[in-house]
C-alpha cells in the first residue's frame, strides 16, 4: 500500500471539501464581528475584552484585530487559493506540456549536450517571482477591479511565465523518448506524426504529465507565499493608513497566503492570527507534496524491471 500517496490524497481532498462545504456549518460569517465587552468578576474587578479575541468556544480559530472570525476568513479565502493554484498548474501543463512534446518530437538537436540553448532556457534563469512582482505591483495594491478579476489576472500572469519551464522539461523527455525503438519502428512503417504522438509518445509521458502537474501546484503555492511577503496578494491588496504606525496591508479576498503575509507582525503577539492560516497553508502544500512523492514511488515500482535467472 502506498501510504504516502494515500495520506496526501486524504489531506488534500479533506481540505478541499472542508473549504467548500465548511461555510454551511461555520458558526460565523464575514459579515459578523465580535463586540467589545466589559466583564466584572466576583471581586469587582473589571476587564475590558477587545479584539483580537483568542480561540474560544464561540470562535474556535479566534478573531483578527478587526473582530472578524478567522475561520470565516479561512473558508472565504480557500476558494481563491484552491481554484487559482489548480487552474494555473493545469494551464501550464496543458499548454507548456503539449508545446514541449511537439517541439521535442519535431525539433532538431540534442537534449542537453549541445552548446546552443533555446530562448526559454535563458528565461528560466530569471526568477518568476521578480517578473510577476514587476507586473502586479501596480495592479494588485489598492485595486479598482474585483477580487475575482484580480485572481484571474495574476493567474494568467503566473501561467504564462511558467510555460517555458514546463515546455523545456517535456521537450527533454520527448527528445529522449523519440529515439526509442518503438518510435523509430512506427516511423519506419509510415505512421504519421499525429499518430506517433497520440499512440506512442503521450501514453509513455502521461505519468510525467501527472507528476509534473502536482509539482507545479506546490511551486505555485510557494510563489503565492513569496509574493505575499511583498504585499502582492491573490485577489488584491487593501492598504489602511494609521499614522504614526506603519500602514496595514490586508488581503481583500482572504486568500491563505495573503492571510499569512498580512499577519507577519503577529509572530510574538496574538500568534493565532498568523499561526492558524499558516498551518492551513502548509498542510495544503504538504498534501500535494506527498501526492507527488507517492506518485513517483507508484510509477517507479510499476515500471521497474527485475532480473530473472
Amino acid at each position: 500500500m502506498n501510504k504516502t500517496l494515500f495520506i496526501g490524497l486524504f489531506i488534500t481532498i479533506l481540505m478541499i471539501l472542508a473549504s467548500f462545504l465548511g461555510q454551511f456549518v461555520a458558526p460565523h460569517d464575514l459579515s459578523e464581528t465580535a463586540t467589545v465587552d466589559y466583564v466584572v468578576d466576583e471581586n469587582g474587578n473589571g476587564t475590558l475584552l477587545a479584539p483580537p479575541f483568542p480561540p474560544s468556544a464561540s470562535y474556535p480559530f479566534g478573531t483578527d484585530k478587526f473582530s472578524v472570525d478567522m475561520m470565516a476568513k479561512l473558508l472565504a479565502g480557500a476558494k481563491f487559493t484552491i481554484i487559482a493554484s489548480l487552474s494555473i498548474a493545469a494551464f501550464r501543463i496543458i499548454v507548456g506540456g503539449v508545446l514541449g512534446m511537439l517541439l521535442g518530437f519535431v525539433g532538431k538537436g540534442k537534449t542537453t549536450t549541445g552548446k546552443r540553448h533555446p530562448l526559454w532556457s535563458l528565461l528560466n534563469g530569471i526568477p518568476i517571482f521578480i517578473l510577476v512582482w514587476m507586473i502586479m505591483i501596480g495592479i494588485s495594491i489598492e485595486p479598482s477591479a474585483s477580487p475575482l478579476k484580480l485572481m484571474v489576472i495574476i493567474s494568467v500572469v503566473l501561467a504564462l511565465v511558467g510555460i517555458p519551464t514546463v515546455a523545456s522539461t517535456m521537450k527533454e523527455k520527448t527528445m529522449i523518448l523519440r529515439e526509442k525503438q518503438f518510435v523509430l519502428s512506427a516511423k519506419s512503417i509510415g505512421a504519421s506524426r499525429r499518430s506517433i504522438i497520440r499512440k506512442h509518445l503521450f501514453p509513455h509521458l502521461k505519468e510525467s504529465f501527472l507528476i509534473l502537474f502536482v509539482q507545479e501546484i506546490v511551486l505555485i503555492l510557494g510563489l503565492f507565499g513569496q509574493l505575499a511577503i511583498f504585499h502582492i496578494f491573490v485577489g488584491g491588496t487593501a492598504v489602511y493608513y494609521n499614522p504614526p504606525d506603519p500602514p496595514d496591508y490586508v488581503s481583500i479576498s482572504n486568500e491563505w497566503s495573503g492571510l499569512v503575509g498580512q499577519a507577519r507582525s503577529n509572530l510574538f503577539i496574538y500568534q493565532w492570527v498568523l499561526v492558524i492560516p499558516l498551518l492551513a497553508y502548509l498542510l495544503y502544500i504538504l498534501g500535494f507534496h506527498m501526492i507527488s512523492i507517492g506518485l513517483e514511488k507508484l510509477y517507479k515500482k510499476r515500471f521497474s524491471k527485475f532480473s530473472h535467472f
